[in-house]
């Protein structure tokens, strides 16, 4: 966990961590750069195998492909940085729009599950860790989701909830006509990606809220007669670290989706975007959403260190780190 040190002036540390978020966006778009420059001939795959070599020859210029490795690194690392995308090859359109395009279905089902699932699975860790009559029956259904793939969850949640019951749409989201209000698509989506996010979140707040109910000082104000409502909120407060951690780790996952959610509920997002330019070899549509999930995922980080920090006095004392 980031902290910024009593030491060191917080102006300082600001300047570390951009310096550091800079770097991590250069790896990323080295990364996919290296990626698609050993596996895949992004000319190639559009002409097919039977494309001649003049065509391949003329396809390859108009795209750039023909300059330097070293020159053709440089100029898409710099591009990234500065989040110009370019076109999408397969699509012939800005691979931002695009990737914003399909951002918005995404975060239709993924931000509210992501929050229902968050806040479930505090309770049900507190709860688990005070009260032993919880702990065995969440522990119980939190392994069978975990060991239960999630295709298997989504068949069975659109087969009982939409097809037998009625009670939503059997598809995630709207098709041309559809005459039903956009919400009541994505609200089966939500339910059924907080319940695969519970699964293991339970079981990690559950160890946190053990060890911090174990801490000596608790026994000392249960002595004096503090009640147990507040003994509570001492252990909320002392655990944010890792909660808000935890928090910050599924941002990533919150912005690119769950493809499996995506594609069985037919649901246009960014994950089944994603999967689709990754198949057709469109550097600047990966690019895009890799770089995008960083940046999310960075400044999420850095937003989760600063609560922290604000909350946590031992952080600010650098008793923690």
């Amino acid at each position: 966990m980031f902290a910024w040190p009593s030491a060191s002036p917080p102006w300082l540390a600001l300047l570390r961590r951009l310096v550091v978020a800079a770097a991590s966006l250069a790896l990323v778009a080295t990364l996919v750069f290296a990626t698609f420059e050993w596996l895949a001939d992004p000319a190639a795959l559009r002409l097919g195998r039977g494309a001649s070599p003049e065509a391949l020859t003329a396809l390859r210029a108009a795209m750039g492909l023909d300059l330097p490795v070293g020159t053709r690194l440089l100029e898409h690392v710099a591009r990234a940085m500065t989040f110009d995308f370019g076109t999408s090859h397969a699509r012939g359109a800005p691979a931002g729009q695009l990737m914003l395009q399909a951002l918005v279905p995404t975060l239709a089902y993924a931000l509210p599950g992501w929050l229902l699932g968050t806040a479930a699975a505090i309770a049900g860790g507190l709860a688990a860790a005070r009260r032993r009559r919880f702990d065995r029956a969440l522990l119980g259904l939190s392994t069978l989701v975990i060991s239960t793939s999630s295709v298997i969850v989504v068949a069975l949640a659109q087969h009982l909830l939409a097809h037998r019951l009625g009670w939503f749409p059997v598809l995630g989201w709207p098709l041309g006509g559809a005459g039903t209000s956009p919400l009541a698509y994505v609200v089966l989506p939500a339910l059924v990606w907080a319940l695969l996010q519970w699964g293991p979140d339970v079981r990690h707040y559950r160890a946190v809220f053990e060890r911090e109910l174990a801490a000596p000082h608790l026994d000392g104000l249960r002595a004096r007669g503090v009640p147990e409502r507040r003994v509570a909120r001492h252990v909320l407060r002392a655990a944010v670290g890792p909660i808000v951690a935890r928090i910050g780790q599924r941002l990533a996952h919150v912005v690119v989706g769950s493809v499996v959610i995506e594609e069985l509920f037919n649901i246009p997002g960014l994950g089944a975007l994603l999967v689709a330019a990754i198949h057709e070899a469109d550097a600047a549509l990966v690019q895009a959403i890799a770089v995008a999930t960083a940046a999310v995922t960075i400044v999420g980080q850095a937003l989760c260190d600063g609560v922290v920090w604000l909350v946590d006095p031992r952080v600010r004392r650098g008793d923690v780190t």
